[in-house]
């Protein structure tokens, strides 16, 4: 009997060895079989020139709306008329907002039966940090072109997508080209400050207008190299959900008293054990249908060990999840993440405060609402004398946008004309765009901007040294020529 039981457990588990096997085998990804296209003969020192002079208008986003430099906003719509003079001949422009910053382009297609499409980005960008000049390589709003880069702030973010839309449809403009579906081309001025008197308003006036979009193309993820150890061809991510916010704000009141007799639990004491309890206790993390297709086109290139973890989910699914849970942006993907980022609380050393607080960001996985997040911290923390409170601004996550769409598969092969086989993978964006504002209007936002970015660029985006390949510039030119011509001919 023994024996028999031994023969048999052998034989399931080389059944079940064999299973893994063949799922790991199988697991590949197809070549799209898209050439790349020869790019378009565009002035390309012109177009360098014009990222350059915008790149030295200072149209920087402060919270405090009073210290805004208007007349660098003003300056930068004199830029745009001057620079693109057959935009501005041929398309309707509306200035819209208060202040008229943010610009609005309709490019009138043939077919007026079909909904338009929109690209979109923000010429606005971040302040440089008090004190960091001097830490500068070039100065952050000098344009200057050195080694091959192009430096200063929107560099990356985002006057370099913004302009080469506008390089695109200047140069169609000159070919004669005229998309089947109507186009509208956007150029947002708030967007680092939530974008409000911006994009808001731009997709209010849509809205009112009984407009409806077939999807919209704005910033996010880039063309990432060496993204992961052993991958050596770069991955083209898409973004194709962004996460929804919610801050709260914990509260706890005690009496105070003298430091020298504390009692058992302080303010503070209590507060942080709230704070422990949810960092202790995060949201569920889903390996979801989502995350599985990231992976799907870089699968033949990952070492076979994570390949055989990848394609056999239903053995190995929780092993995977703690790996990656380990990484702060696949964790970011998997899950609603919390960020405690302001703690209130005392003003002498020798006093117990009466009153303690700290401010906590989620940002909410497209699984989650905020609704579930508040219930799950009430629920986690378990303690009445810790009051829970909902500040404004809080957002739902996006849809995920249709990975089958036309749309899509024509981005995806605007981003093999221009680049080459490479692989291009749908993923999460876990920052915000103004896109979020357009909700309404389209649920198809796809995410991206042909940046070639590594691991040591992400300090440079809001940080010092902000700088762009000038030859990749060139290539998110010819990009969104062939993003056009794929989507509107």
């Amino acid at each position: 009997m023994m024996k028999r039981g031994l023969i048999a457990g052998t034989l399931l588990l080389a059944g079940l060895a064999a299973a893994v096997l063949v799922r790991t085998l199988q697991m590949s990804y197809e070549p799209s079989g898209v050439n790349p296209v020869e790019p378009p003969r565009v002035d390309e020192a012109a177009a360098v020139d014009r990222l350059s002079a915008a790149v030295q208008i200072p149209t920087v986003s402060y919270q405090d709306s009073s210290d805004m430099n208007h007349e660098a906003f003003e300056g930068f719509v004199d830029f745009m008329e001057r620079s693109y003079p057959r935009i501005h001949g041929r398309l309707e422009r509306e200035r819209v907002g208060r202040n008229g910053y943010t610009l609005l382009y309709r490019w009138a297609g043939r077919d007026t039966t079909q909904d338009p499409v929109m690209l979109m980005g923000h010429y606005d960008v971040v302040p440089v940090e008090e004190g960091t000049r001097q830490e500068w390589e070039h100065a952050p709003f000098g344009g200057e072109r050195t080694n091959g880069y192009l430096w200063g702030r929107g560099t990356l973010d985002d006057k370099s997508g913004t302009l080469s839309a506008f390089e695109a449809v200047e140069y169609l403009l000159g070919t004669g080209y005229q998309p089947e579906q109507t186009v509208y081309l956007a150029a947002h001025h708030d967007e680092e400050i939530g974008g409000r008197r911006g994009a808001a308003e731009v997709a209010k006036l849509l809205k009112e207008r009984d407009e409806s979009l077939d999807f919209v193309v704005d910033e996010g993820m880039p063309v990432a190299e060496e993204i992961l150890q052993g991958i050596e061809s770069p991955l083209a991510m898409i973004g194709v959900a962004e996460k929804g916010s919610l801050t709260l704000r914990l509260e706890v009141v005690r009496e105070g008293g003298h430091a020298s007799m504390p009692p058992r639990q302080t303010a503070i004491g209590e507060l942080a054990s709230a704070v422990h309890e949810l960092k202790e206790n995060p949201m569920p993390a889903q390996f979801g249908d989502l995350l599985q297709r990231t992976f799907e086109p870089i699968s033949a290139e990952l070492p076979f060990v994570y390949r055989m973890g990848l394609s056999n989910l239903w053995l190995f699914g929780p092993l995977i999840k703690r790996r990656l849970a380990q990484v702060p942006h696949t964790n970011a993907a998997m899950r609603t993440t919390i960020a405690p980022t302001i703690f209130r609380a005392g003003m002498k050393t020798n006093v117990l405060p009466a009153h303690a607080e700290a401010t906590i960001n989620f940002r909410i996985h497209p699984q989650d609402s905020v609704e579930a997040v508040v219930d799950h911290v009430r629920s986690t923390i378990d303690n009445p004398t810790v009051e829970v409170h909902r500040l404004d601004g809080a957002r739902e996550a996006s849809f995920v946008s249709d990975l089958d769409k036309q749309a899509y598969q024509q981005l995806k092969r605007s981003i093999w004309e221009t680049f080459g086989e490479i692989p291009v993978a749908p993923s999460m964006f876990v920052a915000a765009t103004d896109s979020r504002h357009f909700h309404d209007l389209t649920r198809d936002i796809y995410r991206f901007r042909p940046i070639r970015a590594r691991p040591s660029d992400r300090t440079r985006l809001h940080g010092t040294d902000e700088r762009i390949r000038i030859d990749n510039y060139l290539e998110m030119i010819h990009f969104q020529i062939r993003l056009l011509r794929n989507t509107t001919s």
